[in-house]
Formats: structure tokens, sequence, C-alpha cells
């Protein structure tokens, strides 16, 4: 009977210790469970939006172009100057050079450093922007121009980013000189900076983007001698100032034909002032003649013109002279 009873408060006993230590277990096993952190071996894939500047299908001008982008693993930087690569939508044109690829893009604080393939030295495809009819004697002064316009392409649409200021380009992961990357131009226009230098990194430069005053310039230059519509066509809106729809340029031009001799300006110092509206607006202040056909002469003086922002490009409410008959 004594023997009996001390095996079962043993066994009592045994069960009481290996229940704690399952009790424990159990509980480590929770804790690990509750602290475990789910990993997504695929890459989290969002929308982001970005501005791209690409080249105006006429004008030598940058200008904008919001894209909504997908971003997986690849940084913000790579991207935006992926979508360089691919090109523009309507109106615009890619301005780089042939079949250049794009190594690697870093960021280091405020500067990206963007890597190119060694095609990036070559010159861009002038028949690509629309600039295969130049004579002989400009060809080489307009090639430095599209390659400047092209490395501008990159900084600008790179310092649209939150904390970039400064772009590095580099070709096979060589900084190379202004020279040997063909855009001497750029050396020229920097104080104290030769052409045989390393490129230095450099900051946005908003001059050769599109602005208000300079599509109401690409309107008047274009009448100057013999109209140049398709131009003319290109930069003026949709809508005229009342909101209603304007004449096809086709109507424009017969009317303007039949009733304006031409127009006088100077061209320096015809555009008094600019004033941009946050509500995609803008008034560019003119002071020009218009010569009518009737051998009439009518000067106008600080004369606000009406600008709106079509899809990222500044176009010009279509002016009375287009369409009043004297």
């Amino acid at each position: 009977m004594g023997f009996t009873l001390v095996v079962i408060v043993m066994l009592v006993g045994c069960n009481i210790i290996f229940d704690r230590i399952m009790f424990f277990n159990r509980k480590d096993l929770s804790d690990d469970k509750q602290e475990e952190k789910y990993i997504n071996p695929e890459p989290q894939i969002s929308q982001v939006t970005v501005t791209l500047y690409f080249k105006h299908y006429l004008a030598d001008y940058l200008v904008p172009e919001k894209r909504v982008v997908q971003k997986g693993s690849q940084s913000i930087e790579y991207v935006i100057v992926s979508e360089l690569l691919k090109g523009p939508t309507f109106e615009r044109i890619a301005i780089m050079p042939p079949n250049v690829k794009l190594l690697d893009v870093t960021r280091n604080g405020d500067t990206v450093f963007v890597n190119f393939s060694e095609e990036f030295r070559g010159d861009i495809d002038l028949a690509a922007v629309r600039k295969d009819n130049v004579p002989e004697e400009q060809r080489e002064n307009v090639l430095a121009q599209m390659k400047r316009l092209c490395v501008y392409s990159i900084v600008n649409s790179l310092t649209e980013l939150d904390g970039v200021n400064r772009v590095k380009i580099l070709v096979n992961n060589r900084a190379l000189t202004y020279e040997e990357m063909g855009i001497e131009l750029i050396a020229s226009q920097t104080a104290n900076v030769d052409k045989d230098t390393p490129v230095m990194a450099l900051t946005r430069n908003k001059s050769f983007i599109l602005n208000p005053s300079e599509a109401v310039r690409q309107v008047f230059n274009s009448l100057v001698g013999e109209p140049d519509w398709e131009r003319i066509d290109a930069f003026l809106a949709r809508k005229n100032a009342d909101g209603t729809e304007r004449l096809p340029i086709e109507e424009i031009q017969k009317i303007y034909s039949a009733y304006v001799a031409g127009l006088e300006f100077d061209s320096n110092n015809f555009i008094l002032s600019e004033e941009i509206k946050p509500d995609g607006e803008a008034f560019v202040t003119v002071t020009y003649a218009i010569k009518y056909a009737n051998g009439k002469k009518e000067s106008r003086e600080s004369e606000v013109l009406r600008l709106v922002n079509e899809e990222g490009i500044w176009k010009l409410r279509v002016p009375s002279f287009f369409t009043a008959v004297k």
C-alpha cells in the first residue's frame, strides 16, 4: 500500500512538471510566431508620377511630360532615366544619341550619378530631331546645341526630384572631359571651365525649358517673311480666350493673309513682361505694330497676350490680329 502510494505521487509529480514544460514551450513557440515577420520575396510595385523633359518637336526647347510609371526594386532615379530612353508622347521628341544604354544610376546626397554606355559620346541623329536639312556650314553648331539639350533633358528631369540638386554623367564608369563627351558648348558657357577638364556635376538650367514668353516668340518669329503655319499652329491654343474652339489653322491662314500684310517688332525688346499664374495660365505683355493689306498701320503698345498650358506646353490664345478684319 505504502509503495503504491509513493509511485502514484511520483507519477503525478512528473505529470505536473511535464505539463509545465509543455506550457512554457508552447508559450515560447507562440511568441516566436507573433514576432516572426513575413518577408515577400517579390518586389513591391508602386505607381509614381514623374516629370520628364523632352525636346519640343519643332522648337529647340525642352517641354515637360508628366508620366505615371511602375516602380519596383529600382530606384526612382533609375526609373526616370529609363523612361527618358523610352521616348516621349505627342508633340515631343526624344533627344539622345542612338543606341545608348543605361548602365547604372546611383545617388549620393543631393547628387545623382548617371552611367551610360559608350554610345553616349556620339552625336544626336539630326534626322530624328527634324534637323536633317540644316546647311552643312551650320551642322557642327546644331549638333553641339542638340547634345547640350540632350544633357539638360537628363539634368532637368532628375532635379525635379526632392533633394536632387546636381547630376553627374559618366560613360562606362569614367568621368570624361567636356570634349570627350561632345559637350564643349556647355564648357564654353561656364565660367572658368576648360573643355579638357572632366565634366562637373551639373545643376538645373531652366533657360532650356519652353516658357510663355518663348511660346509667344515662336508665333511672332514665324510670321516674319513667309509665315511658317505649321509652327504657328503648334503654338496656338486649342481654344479662344472666350472658351470657344479656335478655327482650323487653314481658316486662320486665309483670314490673316487676306487682311494683314505683316507685323513689325523689335525681336530683342518687344516682350515687356511675363506673369505665370498658378492655374495654368500666363500673361505676356508685348509691343508691336500691324501692317494691314489696305495700307493702314496700327501700333499696339503694351498689349497683354493670354497663354494656357496644354499638357505641359505653353500655347497662345489666338491674338485678335489673326481674325479681326480691318
